[in-house]
């Protein structure tokens, strides 16, 4: 599910981003969790869009007639993240200057190799 939602968010900054332009992918250890961002140099997002994201069927209304969707595809990818302990976050400083698009994702406590061959 994991793999989905970040294939959902992928799809999305390809399909928001002008032709040729580059989506960045990085990832760090943040809090406990391990953070994916996308990043990605279109259409942004409006304040009222970053506050509807993940709506079920939303899409704002700058994209909606020049790129194909459903409004569906952030919404299963939220779902999917919250059902394995995650988070999905957007941010944007606005209209055309694109969208950074983070997952959050519990990082599990180590166990210790030594414990599990003891259980063998």
């Amino acid at each position: 599910m994991v793999e989905q939602a970040l294939g959902q968010i992928l799809d999305n900054a390809a399909k928001y981003s002008p032709e040729g332009t580059a989506v960045r992918i990085a990832a760090r250890a943040e809090n406990g969790a391990v953070a994916l961002s996308v990043s990605d140099r279109g259409a942004g997002l409006t304040a009222e869009e970053r506050a509807r994201l993940g709506e079920r069927f939303f899409r704002g209304s700058r994209t909606a007639s020049t790129t194909a969707g459903s409004g569906f595809g952030i919404w299963i990818a939220k779902a999917f993240l919250h059902a394995n302990g995650g988070s999905l976050d957007a941010t944007s400083a606005g209209p055309d200057q694109g969208a950074t698009f983070i997952i959050r994702l519990p990082i599990p406590p180590h166990k210790d190799e030594a414990q599990d061959l003891e259980h063998e």
